[in-house]
């Protein structure tokens, strides 16, 4: 007499029904998603701390920096009707700007188990006005020339490493000092002010908006250079300077001229170009990479000069970004691999079974949950793995450690020894199928459904002849 694999479990439901197995084995899957969040709720405490870590690290040496300018300011006023004296800042943006950084030069300090790529950079800002005085005439405003300023930007002066020195035509060469507030809310911009008849200083309310923060944002820390010894009476203004600073994970550069060139050069070989403007040229090796921006006026949608209130707004809004990106994250590949444990962990559970199916052991349901629990314990093994070594060998470890117990406890179930390298083979590509979609972002899902799908079909065809509905019937021999 032949008994069917299915009827020898030890659950009197299961005894009539194979179908009945495969469900609760479903069921079963699904219950792993439990353990499997726990591990990815620990994957977040951590990645929380690692980024923690690195805003203290990055603000050592600057954080992220965001470089404007140079701008020009003046101070102006005009009346307004009733007699109130309207003051504020009137902004003329260069018709051409150009930044070069080719030395932006990226280490990775490491802090506890966390790495920062910081970057010290040395670069040069050029802007050139084609005709400001002729321009200034024009706009019908009691401008104070002896008082205009040339305006540079950083996010974080303290990553500063020499100071700055603005050189114009010839000789003509000041320092930038940080800009005086003169009592406005936001540093580097003024507030707009008056003066009623009696000659007392007032807020003119209706001149400035109600959302005030928000038409004059910081930002960031202004440094200030008197203008007037740079400006003649009429032609081209040409104005440099060198930057030497310091930073952390990502640089920034809004269009600060009506037309903007950006060169950057770095050695860091994985970079993330982000913002409104993509790369014109670049080239990416191990080595580094070297990109250009080119920006027109028209593309920034900001106007060429006004008053600082209307022209400042939106400024960073466009903005070209080089994130310089830390591609050895192991909680972001981990929280991706997280993602896929249900599909892997069914994938392992279908293995089971079909070799249940075709061997004619029964395997309890006790079992599966054990198999289960080992491939949950997986991926916190190559979390704890991946903070040390990398995700690379972290996951060949915990792979192979994996691959290891649950192919051996084939063996043991299914009571062969051949049955530990035929679950070994199997598992192994199981999971270097998890591995190639951890590697292949742009193709995982594409991968991913395809060995789904492939699974499924070879399920169906290995278990094409079984009686879904109930035991077979007992042959007498």
């Amino acid at each position: 007499m032949t008994t069917d694999p299915i009827q020898s479990t030890s659950l009197p439901g299961l005894r009539r029904s194979a179908g009945l197995k495969l469900i609760l084995i479903c069921a079963l899957v699904l219950l792993m998603a439990i353990p499997a969040m726990f591990i990815g709720a620990i994957s977040f405490e951590r990645s929380s701390a690692a980024e923690d870590v690195t805003r203290q690290v990055s603000q050592r040496y600057g954080g992220e920096q965001t470089i404007i300018g140079p701008i020009l300011s003046i101070p102006y006023q005009t009346t307004l009707p009733g007699g109130t004296v309207q003051t504020g800042h009137y902004i003329l943006y260069p018709d051409s700007g150009e930044v070069d950084f080719g030395s932006v030069d990226v280490d990775v300090k490491t802090q506890s188990l966390y790495k920062i790529p910081v970057y010290s950079a040395t670069g040069h800002l050029r802007a050139t006005f084609n005709d400001p005085i002729k321009q200034l005439e024009l706009t019908g405003l009691q401008l104070r020339m002896e008082d205009a300023r040339f305006l540079i930007s950083l996010t974080d002066v303290r990553g500063l490493k020499r100071d700055i020195q603005l050189r114009g035509t010839g000789s003509v060469m000041n320092q930038f000092e940080p800009a005086a507030e003169n009592g406005q809310s936001r540093p580097g911009i003024p507030a707009v002010y008056g003066q009623n008849q009696e000659g007392s200083r007032i807020i003119v309310k209706e001149a400035i908006p109600a959302r005030h923060h928000e038409v004059l944002p910081q930002f960031g820390q202004w440094l200030s250079v008197p203008a007037a010894p740079y400006l003649s009476k009429s032609g081209a203004v040409s104005i440099s300077a060198d930057l030497h600073l310091s930073g952390a994970q990502s640089l920034s550069f809004p269009p600060f001229a009506k037309s903007t060139e950006i060169k950057l050069a770095s050695n860091w070989p994985d970079p993330g170009f982000q913002g409104e403007f993509t790369p014109a040229q670049r080239e990416i090796s191990e080595h580094g990479f070297t990109a250009s921006w080119s920006m027109p006026y028209l593309s920034r949608a900001i106007r060429g000069e006004g008053r600082a209130e209307n022209v400042m707004r939106g400024l960073t809004s466009n903005m070209v970004r080089v994130k310089f990106v830390n591609t050895d994250n192991p909680y972001q590949t981990v929280n991706r691999a997280l993602k896929y444990s249900v599909l892997f962990i069914g994938l392992v559970f279908l293995a089971y079974f079909l070799f249940e199916i075709i061997v004619g052991t029964p395997v309890h349901p006790a079992q599966y949950i054990l198999i289960g629990l080992a491939q949950a314990i997986f991926y916190l093994l190559l979390l704890a793995f991946a903070e040390r070594i990398g995700f690379v060998s972290a996951f060949a470890i915990a792979a192979t450690l994996t691959i290891i117990i649950t192919a051996g406890y084939a063996g043991a179930v299914f009571g062969r020894r051949s049955y530990i390298l035929k679950a070994g083979s199997v598992f192994a590509i199981v999971y270097g199928l998890l591995f190639v979609l951890m590697r292949l972002e742009d193709f995982a899902l594409m991968v991913g459904s395809l060995a789904s799908f492939t699974a499924i079909a070879a399920t169906m065809y290995l278990t094409r002849d079984i009686n879904w509905y109930g035991a077979q019937s007992q042959e007498t021999s």
